[in-house]
């Protein structure tokens, strides 16, 4: 039975007491990480003592290390919480098995098209790890995915372990719960909580939310678990509350805080042409939207790589696995690269020469006279020159034949393998389509991919953006960019019910970051019914075009 009413932590707190695990559904702009938060204080009130004596711990399991680092710092880090994401989680319980890991890796191994022969043996004397890019058994290494598999079976055939994880942890609180896969909430839900220790889990999110395919269904109804529901918005303005109570029937969110009026648009620019952020904008303009209280949401990293101009990097990138994610974070040889020939640039440029010097030097330069200064300004002008008009080949050429500005080592070594035609690792022989391809990209787009990435920029896409909120939201739609959405369809209402759902939620997520103004630019085009649904969506009477 749901539970409507502003007392969220008090009903939170009668489960705890019940011993009952719970469901907080919370629409956007509810405050629900400030429940969560309170939640876990109101644990450790109440049971901090009864916590130390028993070395016990209450976890909670976030999707991304960007929600665990703000829970860590609104917790002042306090070290009986445990703030992991779920693979760091389960990692923690099941890693000091190793013997059972090892046996898993073998079994996991058998089963694969090519099994890698006598790996058990081989694993012997190896530590069990996992890493983020792909599994690889010879060295002990599992792919980041294949935790939670190897965790369930080793639930299943150790049940000691489940045991005593629970007993360790009594309270397990689960952020943005509808991102997280249905396997886990499996785990959690089949194997923690149904064991003689019963730790108190408590999901907090929205359904509506749910922008990864984690295939979470009604977790409350599927698994018996008690509703509290959040109806409050203390984030949007009115009208835009308005706009997601049309998007959702199943929560219709009231006006909590000190909420504007606010201001909803829509515009059509059916060219695809960059800049239609800016044509906007210029009209906005006379009601106070400025590039500096607004926030532009294009629906995928390419979405906007084609509005600030660095395509051709991202599809350089596609050419591996994992390409966009190894290219967010810049882990890679040339990721590296790239953040370093900026950031020594950007440092010199800005006059920060403490930050220049300590990257300079990584070649082991110093300046000890006013010969080396015009040395140094020499080099500096010559690389901005290359970064203009170069390639990233360009670039790295120019570094390569530098006295004074270190090539980092890895990049280095690519280079060298790249120049040797007798190369025959099948691994490297893969990506080399992808090396030859990102040495191949003008310079010009890796320092506006790096503004972007270092959030210089007023773009986001809807991962980014999940959970914050700005003065402003300027949404560019366009279809093209998608095979499993259609933003035409939630507006007219005509297609398969499985997209439009997945489309709503994902118009929703964008919308709700609202505080105050709402824009949706449409860069396809729409037909009469898809137009008369955007506006009746949006409740405006133009949709002004863009030519």
């Amino acid at each position: 039975m749901a539970e409507h009413l502003n007392g969220t932590l008090d009903a939170i707190e009668e489960a705890i007491r019940d011993r009952e695990s719970f469901v907080v559904e919370a629409g956007a702009g509810s405050g629900k990480t400030r429940s969560l938060i309170e939640t876990i204080q109101s644990v450790l009130n109440h049971e901090r003592d009864e916590l130390e004596s028993l070395d016990h711990k209450v976890v909670c399991i976030t999707y991304t290390n960007v929600a665990k680092d703000e829970i860590i710092e609104r917790l002042n880090g306090d070290p009986l919480v445990m703030v992991d994401t779920i693979h760091e989680f389960l990692w923690a319980v099941i890693s000091p098995y190793q013997k059972e890991l090892r046996a898993e890796v073998a079994a996991i191994n058998s089963t694969t098209k090519i099994p890698i022969a006598d790996l058990e043996e081989k694993l012997a004397t190896t530590r069990i790890t996992y890493g983020q890019y792909g599994r690889h058994f010879d060295r002990g290494e599992l792919f980041h995915d294949d935790v939670i598999t190897v965790a369930r079976a080793l639930f299943e055939k150790y049940p000691k372990i489940n045991r005593i994880a629970a007993d360790r942890f009594p309270y397990i609180f689960v952020d943005e719960y509808q991102d997280t896969a249905a396997q886990v909430v499996e785990l959690l839900l089949d194997f923690f909580v149904k064991n003689t220790r019963k730790p108190v889990v408590g999901f907090f999110g929205d359904t509506m939310q749910q922008i990864y395919d984690s295939n979470i269904s009604n977790v409350a109804e599927a698994h018996g678990l008690r509703t509290i529901t959040k109806v409050e918005n203390y984030r949007c303005s009115v009208r835009v509350i308005d706009v997601l109570n049309r998007l959702r029937t199943d929560l219709a969110q009231v006006p909590s805080g000190n909420n504007r009026e606010g201001d909803v648009h829509l515009f059509l620019a059916p060219t695809a042409d960059a800049g239609v952020h800016t044509k906007a904008l210029a009209v906005l303009g006379s009601d106070g939207w400025t590039t500096d209280n607004t926030k532009i949401l294009m629906l995928t990293h390419r979405g906007i790589a084609r509005e600030i101009g660095c395509a051709v990097l991202f599809d350089a990138y596609a050419k591996r696995s994992f390409g966009n994610d190894v290219l967010m974070e810049r882990q890679d040889q040339f990721g590296q690269f790239f953040t370093f020939v900026e950031g020594l640039v950007a440092a010199y440029q800005s006059g920060r020469y403490g930050t220049f010097l300590d990257l300079l030097g990584q070649s082991g330069f110093t300046i000890k006279s006013l010969s080396d200064k015009t040395k140094v300004l020499d080099e500096v002008r010559a690389l901005e020159t290359v970064r203009m008009a170069g390639t990233v080949a360009d670039v790295v050429g120019a570094v390569t034949g530098s006295k004074l500005i270190p090539l980092p080592r890895r990049v280095s070594e690519l280079m060298n393998r790249l120049a040797n035609s007798n190369e025959n690792d099948e691994s490297f022989a893969r990506r080399r389509p992808h090396y030859e391809a990102v040495l191949a990209v003008p310079w010009s787009q890796v320092t506006s991919f790096i503004d972007y990435a270092d959030q210089h920029t007023p773009f986001s896409t809807k991962h980014g953006v999940k959970g914050a909120e700005y003065e402003n939201v300027l949404v560019i739609v366009d279809d093209t960019l998608w095979r499993n959405y259609s933003f035409a369809g939630v507006f007219s209402g005509n297609d398969s019910a499985q997209r439009l759902e997945r489309s709503r939620k994902l118009l929703y997520v964008c919308f709700s970051r609202a505080i105050s103004g709402l824009a949706v630019v449409c860069l396809n085009q729409l037909n009469a019914a898809e137009l008369a649904g955007a506006k009746a969506l949006l409740d405006v009477e133009s949709a002004p075009l863009f030519s």
